[in-house]
């Protein structure tokens, strides 16, 4: 009597809901790893990113000095140049320019200054 089963009753079975959770931790075993390893390529691709835009300010910066040989630049004007959304930047004399994330990320660059027609570089 306790086996059979009435039409209308209706739910999940023990067996059914331990497989559910089986399936469910196989899953998030597999995703997580892939999920931390996205964040480390997005943090990169950043670093990346924002070092492209760095090197296109100074392109920009070192054309308008070859059109006009009086404007010269610095690290802080390539800094200036630069567009980043979410970040707040920092440039030294020493040629080190630091920008900081919204998440506190900070990735700093190392400047070198322009040399009459050589322009300047950043890494």
């Amino acid at each position: 009597m306790l086996k059979s089963r009435k039409k209308n009753e209706k739910g999940f079975t023990l067996v059914e809901l331990i497989l559910v959770i089986v399936v469910l931790g196989i899953l998030a075993a597999v995703a997580i790893p892939k999920f931390l390893d996205l964040q480390s390529a997005a943090s990169t691709a950043r670093q990346k990113g924002a070092l492209a835009a760095l090197r296109g300010s100074i392109t920009l910066l070192h054309a308008q000095y070859l059109l006009d040989t009086t404007s010269t630049y610095d690290a802080t004007s390539v800094l200036n140049q630069t567009d980043f959304a979410g970040t707040s930047g920092t440039a030294s004399a020493a040629g080190a320019i630091t920008i900081t994330w919204d998440d506190s990320t900070t990735n700093t660059f190392t400047y070198t200054d322009q040399s009459g027609f050589n322009p300047g570089t950043v890494s």
